[in-house]
């Protein structure tokens, strides 16, 4: 007998190759896979769940953030990126302990499931914490140490070897949790101004060599535009390209500031851009030319960025604002429309990680990774016209009723099912207390 278990909504949005919306179909799950897909039940299961009014969607990827940074989120806001970055956010950084990572990461962690995200790539210090908190709580990520010798004043041999350190760390605990497939390897060189060119290059090269990613920040702001063409007479983009970094193995966090030759480059290189419109808002970055991307054939993946620049880890938030603020720019209300929004949540940035074969979308032989949305939540959830507009311009995280990744429930009945969430929220606030008095910071708006 098949041990299955049979979820049976009222819609399922695949965004599988023909964008199928099934109505009143069966899903069959068998351990961490799907493995039926139709109209008629089952005839062999162990459970059947029948879900009335109920949307399954393939989970959500977070495709570029900085996870553990829930720690700092509010520490500094209205503030550009470089004043944010090197003022408030590195110096407190240097104090945070592993134990503070995992617990930060933990604590985004749960908030990334409520919005229905169950995969996501970061970048970070002390990463190998935050792959504990990944491999305890049960999601998926694509994980890279934050490598930038220019910020820590190595040499550029030495912030490489940190990077294969944690590349072999990561290596041991997949095999000791048995986490394979679930959690995978990036390199993480911050970006063009945090790192020599003999580190990038040394990246480029090991990229090559091993068939390794790259997550990378990529031309977010006109400052670090002005900065890097002073310093070696191109754009960012420009200058990666002179030196062959880029290729179908880079994916590139923002990519805000294109100029004309330079979506030729993105396109012939293959490069995946990862796109937080929130984040870059709120900074005052700009707004990526994404249309003109997809026009050109460049994959573009939707991300929130980390959780102090959002300042949330919200997917239905940042997919309402990745779909409006294009129309809006560009005084055009047919570009960048829901199901494209949806597409850059799901399988664009499958693409993007290196794991479409895996997650993405609801098909057979993909990983049980799911969205369970009740439209009963709320009135917006009635009626529906066109799911992928209702999705997008309607709901909020609060319509997630269930997360599934591999398989598992991790969020179900809107509890969590692997997090403890209140001894988390008390963790994370001594946390904060203990690095304001160690960075001799008061706030009067604080008590």
């Amino acid at each position: 007998m098949i041990h299955m278990l049979v979820l049976h909504p009222s819609l399922i949005i695949t965004l599988d190759e023909n964008r199928r919306i099934l109505k009143d179909y069966y899903l069959g799950i068998q351990d961490d896979k799907i493995v039926y897909l139709g109209k008629e039940k089952p005839e062999n299961y162990d459970e059947l769940i029948e879900m009335p009014k109920r949307v399954i969607l393939p989970g959500f990827i977070d495709s570029h953030t900085h996870v553990a940074m829930t720690l700092l989120r509010g520490l500094k806001d209205d503030a550009d990126l470089m004043e944010w970055l090197t003022k408030y956010i590195l110096p407190m950084e240097m104090r945070l302990k592993p134990d503070d990572v995992y617990y930060g990461a933990l604590y985004g962690i749960a908030e990334m499931l409520r919005s229905g995200i169950t995969t996501f790539m970061d970048m970070y210090y002390h990463e190998i914490e935050i792959a504990k908190s990944v491999a305890d709580a049960g999601i998926r990520a694509v994980l890279s140490y934050g490598s930038a010798d220019v910020f820590f004043n190595r040499n550029p041999e030495e912030e490489f070897q940190i990077a294969e350190e944690f590349k072999k760390d990561l290596e041991e605990l997949i095999t000791r949790k048995n986490t394979k497939d679930r959690i995978f390897f990036a390199y993480g060189p911050h970006s063009p101004y945090g790192c020599t060119k003999e580190l990038l290059e040394i990246f480029r090269d090991k990229s090559k060599e091993e068939n390794i990613r790259i997550h990378i920040h990529l031309a977010e702001t006109l400052t670090e535009v002005n900065n890097i063409k002073e310093k070696t007479g191109y754009t960012p983009i420009k200058y990666l390209d002179t030196i062959g970094f880029l290729s179908e193995r880079v994916m590139a966090a923002h990519v805000v500031w294109v100029d004309e030759e330079e979506f030729a480059i993105l396109r012939d290189r293959g490069v995946h851009v990862l796109h937080n419109p929130i984040s870059n808002l709120k900074l005052a970055s700009g707004v990526c030319p994404i249309p003109r991307m997809f026009k050109e054939g460049i994959n573009v993946a939707l991300a929130t960025d980390g959780p102090a620049s959002n300042n949330r880890l919200d997917m239905f938030r940042e997919m309402h604002v990745a779909a409006i603020i294009h129309k809006g720019v560009n005084k055009d209300p047919k570009t960048v429309p829901a199901k494209t929004v949806m597409e850059m949540a799901t399988i664009n940035a499958a693409k993007a990680l290196g794991i479409e074969e895996l997650v993405g979308s609801i098909e057979i032989g993909k990983k049980a990774d799911l969205i369970i949305i009740d439209l009963n939540s709320g009135p917006q959830g009635t009626p529906i016209h066109d799911p992928y507009s209702m999705i997008v311009y309607s709901l909020d995280q609060s319509f997630v009723e269930h997360v599934m990744v591999d398989g598992k429930w991790l969020y179900y009945n809107r509890e969590y099912t692997t997090i403890d969430i209140e001894d988390l929220r008390e963790k994370v606030q001594n946390i904060r207390e203990r690095l304001m008095e160690e960075a001799g910071i008061t706030n009067p708006r604080v008590a």
